[in-house]
């Protein structure tokens, strides 16, 4: 067996002894035992691995032995070996062994084994309904399977054992886009705003949201402004916003002072460039337009051209 390097082992401080053995048998087990933790923590793993390996022939279902043999079999890339023995401490000790064995499950990335860590942690949670590390996994796992609802339900049980947060708000917002509910979404951000109404990322999520929707630019312009007024060199804001204000306000003259400021930031960001040059075609500065619109097409190197820029630069060279 190949050594093993770098393993991090969480262990119980004692191990798992529920067979029934004599007290010669008990007494070997744990000489083995302590033996082949202390060889394991030198890593002297192929040793710690043969006296591991002793132990689980007395006794096969003792939790911990199982773990450091499933932690073996990872440790020398074997996780399909690892398995069974993650299950039997599992079994054995579901509060303290729920994440070796699920996390392995669900990294095989077939669905019956993702199914069954679900389940395995789900069964787990009648153990531990406090613990956050376990809801959290539970959260993702169910994200994974698109089982949204129960998503939803294990964040409540997360924020119940560490409290409501920036974290909590933008896990139920992430939720709610999988959904394709943007309206759920936006309260999720707003709930959070009412707390901490300077939030930048959660501003930029909100803008993000109501832009999905279809808002109003009346609605939107005050969100950009705040925005601004907290980050005033935002470039993706500032083209945003000129690009908003030019399409949608008709305000052409803030419009352009807005992308300026944006390509003075970035001035080789294709996607600056074709707001700037959308903009000047829109107030009647064409031949401006077509040196801006050519350059935002040179600046997309070796990828193809966006079909926003492409239309743009379409129209502008047709007059």
């Amino acid at each position: 067996m190949k050594k093993i390097v770098g393993i991090i082992v969480c262990c119980l401080v004692l191990p798992y002894t529920a067979v029934a053995m004599t007290v010669e048998q008990r007494q070997r087990f744990l000489y083995y035992f302590y033996e082949a933790e202390r060889l394991w923590q030198a890593e002297q793993f192929a040793d710690a691995y043969s006296l591991f390996d002793y132990c689980h022939t007395l006794n096969p279902t003792d939790a911990i032995t199982n773990r450091y043999l499933g932690h073996v079999y990872m440790g020398c890339d074997l996780p399909t070996q690892a398995l069974p023995y993650y299950r039997q401490a599992w079994l054995a000790a579901p509060a303290e062994c729920w994440k070796d064995y699920a996390i392995l499950l669900y990294n095989t990335n077939e669905a019956d084994n993702r199914a069954e860590a679900i389940k395995v942690m789900e069964k787990t949670t009648q153990y531990l309904p406090q613990d956050a590390d376990l809801w959290e996994h539970l959260r993702d796992a169910y994200i994974g399977a698109r089982e949204f609802k129960k998503a939803l339900t294990a964040q409540d049980q997360l924020d119940k054992a560490v409290g409501y947060s920036a974290y909590s708000a933008i896990n139920r917002y992430r939720i709610y886009v999988y959904m394709q509910k943007p309206k759920l979404a936006i309260a999720a951000i707003e709930q959070y705003l009412k707390e901490d109404p300077t939030n930048l990322q959660f501003l930029l999520y909100r803008i993000q949201l109501y832009e999905s929707t279809g808002a109003k630019v009346k609605q939107l312009v005050p969100m950009y402004k705040e925005v601004l007024r907290l980050d005033p060199y935002n470039a993706l804001i500032l083209n945003n916003y000129a690009y908003l204000l030019a399409t949608q306000k008709g305000d052409l003259t803030l419009a352009e002072k807005m992308s300026t400021k944006a390509l003075q930031i970035e001035p080789a960001n294709p996607i600056y460039l074709d707001t700037y040059a959308w903009i000047l075609h829109l107030s009647g500065q064409n031949e401006l337009a077509k040196l801006y619109i050519r350059q935002a097409v040179q600046q997309v190197q070796g990828q193809a051209v966006p079909k926003d820029i492409q239309n743009h630069y379409n129209i502008i060279y047709q007059q």
